[in-house]
């Protein structure tokens, strides 16, 4: 059986979809736990036969993280792809700004080309550790 708008992929387990967003995205399993703001190993368990499902703070993070419909990630229903995902930003509490100064930061990140992002990445995390 497949979702309504899934674009002929089948909606499958939760696991299934978490792994379906994040190739999607283009993200290793421990990229997607870096920026939901998990370890690897809690990532690499969501897409595991048997595994324990994330928490709903967690999942909310993972649509916005992959670009995909809350809806869609947490039931399988409805579209993946969220409509102009551009134009209509989801809002999750450890995604958005949280002060001044991040979101100076987000402002200045969304104007940097997608190549020069990954550089930019790179320097935050070095700096962060």
């Amino acid at each position: 059986m497949k979702a309504p708008g899934s674009h002929g992929l089948p909606h499958g387990s939760i696991r299934d979809r978490i792994r379906i967003a994040r190739d999607r995205a283009g993200l290793t399993r421990a990229d997607l736990g870096r920026r939901v703001g998990v370890g690897p190993s809690a990532a690499r368990q969501w897409e595991s036969r048997g595994a324990t499902t994330p928490r709903i703070e967690h999942l909310a993070s993972i649509a916005a993280v992959t670009g995909v419909a809350f809806e869609w990630i947490a039931t399988g229903r409805g579209l993946m792809a969220l409509p102009n995902s551009e134009e209509q930003p989801v809002l999750v509490e450890e995604v958005f700004a949280r002060d001044a100064d991040e979101e100076r930061l987000l402002i200045a990140f969304r104007r940097v080309n997608a190549r020069h992002r990954e550089h930019l990445i790179r320097l935050i995390e070095g700096l962060s550790r």
